[in-house]
């Protein structure tokens, strides 16, 4: 599987959210996580947990786009952690997946930089016809009215699918920078990975 975490906002757990898919994934495959972040910090998480389960490469620009085609003769999954503010690197990096993801808080809904990701997602499927696209709800909180809301904004944009599988605020995820994740909170994205297939599928 290739799997490209992106939204041009910043603070939507991008770069936690590929740390725990890089780790469910590799129970089934060697997996390389590629940070192409020019702040890098799916990189300085690796070098501060040096038994996370997968390697992790840094691209900090648009050439993921050939890097990650050779990766993923290499691999047997590829994660690509993307940056902020960057289009052209996020672009690159669509082109090279099978699956776009856009994690989304529930503090705020920022349809404008959503839509502009969407867009991006969509550009790319010119040349990536099979790239499919999801939202998923990352740091929610059961039973919230934020929680609610974003998501029936989400789904009556209708830009993408927006998963059932959700992201909870939990601290031992928040904190986990530059460790190894714990079996229990990886255990929160392998429902995630189970549905993006299925739905991939459709």
């Amino acid at each position: 599987m290739r799997i490209v975490v992106v939204n041009l906002k910043g603070g939507t757990g991008k770069t936690t959210s590929a740390v725990y898919l890089a780790c469910v994934l590799a129970t089934s495959g060697p997996v390389v996580l590629v940070d192409t972040d020019p702040q890098g910090s799916a990189t300085s998480w690796a070098e501060g947990a040096e038994d996370l389960p997968f390697a992790t490469v840094s691209v900090p620009n648009a050439s993921v786009a050939r890097q990650g085609r050779d990766l993923a003769r290499r691999y047997e999954h590829l994660v690509i952690d993307t940056p902020p503010g960057h289009p052209a690197i996020t672009a690159a990096a669509l082109g090279v997946a099978e699956v776009a993801l856009v994690p989304v808080t529930t503090g705020s809904v920022d349809l404008v930089r959503f839509g502009a990701t969407v867009e991006l997602i969509e550009a790319a499927r010119v040349s990536n016809p099979g790239l499919a696209g999801f939202a998923v709800l990352t740091k929610t909180r059961a039973s919230t009215r934020s929680r609610r809301d974003v998501r029936t904004a989400l789904e009556e944009a209708g830009l993408l699918t927006v998963l059932a599988t959700e992201i909870p605020l939990r601290e031992a995820i928040g904190s986990a920078e530059g460790t190894t994740p714990s079996a229990a909170d990886v255990a929160v994205y392998e429902a995630l990975v189970r549905e993006l297939p299925r739905k991939a599928s459709r």
